[in-house]
């Protein structure tokens, strides 16, 4: 006769099993916590709106951001209304200045489509922002 006292449960077989898949799955997908040595990265482009007259673009620079020559921003307010305009440009050789900024000035009240297409030295082009405020 089996002595239930030292019979072992068929839970105790399992628990390795989801302890090595729970440890799997930290491996795939990283550590989500960010270490306190390493401070939180700014976006390299941002648009910031104070009020409902002004947007102010932020450049910020970052990895992949050191040739950039040009920052080509088009602002949609909410009526519809596009306006554009470019800080640098993409036939310069020296690239933009980081944490510089450009202020548009208009009714931004509502919701204000901002794209933010950046030109580098290689002659690429990509959008670096496309958000709404």
């Amino acid at each position: 006769m089996v002595d239930p006292m030292n019979k072992p449960h068929s839970f105790t077989k399992i628990i390795p099993l989801f302890s090595l898949l729970a440890l799997l799955a930290v491996m795939l997908t990283g550590c989500t916590q960010v270490s306190p040595s390493q401070p939180a990265q700014q976006a390299p482009v941002t648009a910031v709106q104070s009020d409902n007259n002004h947007i102010t673009i932020g450049f910020h620079g970052g990895p992949g951001m050191d040739t950039l020559v040009e920052l080509e921003i088009t602002i949609t307010d909410s009526s519809g209304k596009s306006v554009t305009q470019s800080r640098g440009s993409r036939l310069a050789t020296t690239p933009i200045r980081t944490d510089s900024t450009t202020t548009f000035t208009g009714p931004f009240a509502g919701n204000d489509h901002v794209v933010v297409t950046g030109y580098f030295t290689d002659g690429s082009h990509r959008t670096v922002l496309d958000t709404v405020l």
